[in-house]
């Protein structure tokens, strides 16, 4: 059975300190994401503007770059390596990677996971940030009845 991979979107709002990427991240939706994976997924990783592909334990540096302020080439070399650092850890044969986080990341990341031959879904696609928080409430409360 193929392995189900979590590859979480980082989040704008940061702690102030050098952190693990786990813990460096602090939005509420974050936050709900990395618990969900936590208990769905047998591993997950997260993707950053500025890192690419992040492990849970990565030390990294507090940061203010947005995918949003790279141009087009740019975006597509990002996606391109945040692919080969995933393909470090999970092979596409292995695994089937369930990708959370917006448009503005997947339209460049959805592309490049094809092309490497990773099965995806986005389990949240098309939902605003309001009705993804509502969604991992959602699922706390069905796991804890």
């Amino acid at each position: 059975m193929k392995r189900k991979i979590g590859l979480l979107a980082t989040a704008r709002k940061k702690g102030s300190t050098p952190s693990a990427a786990i813990d460096l991240y602090i939005s509420p939706l974050f936050v709900k994401s990395v618990q969900y994976a936590q208990e769905n997924y047998d591993d997950f990783y997260f993707y950053s503007a500025k890192e690419g592909l992040l492990t849970k334990d990565q030390y990294i540096e507090p940061y203010n770059i947005s995918i949003k302020n790279l141009s087009t080439l740019a975006k597509r070399e990002w996606a391109i390596k945040v692919v080969s650092e995933l393909e470090k850890h999970v092979r596409p044969s292995q695994c089937k990677i369930y990708i959370h986080g917006g448009w503005v990341y997947r339209e460049y990341l959805q592309p490049a996971l094809e092309r490497a031959g990773y099965q995806f879904d986005v389990p949240l696609e098309g939902f605003s940030i309001g009705k993804q928080l509502k969604w991992y409430d959602e699922q706390q409360k069905i796991k804890n009845k």
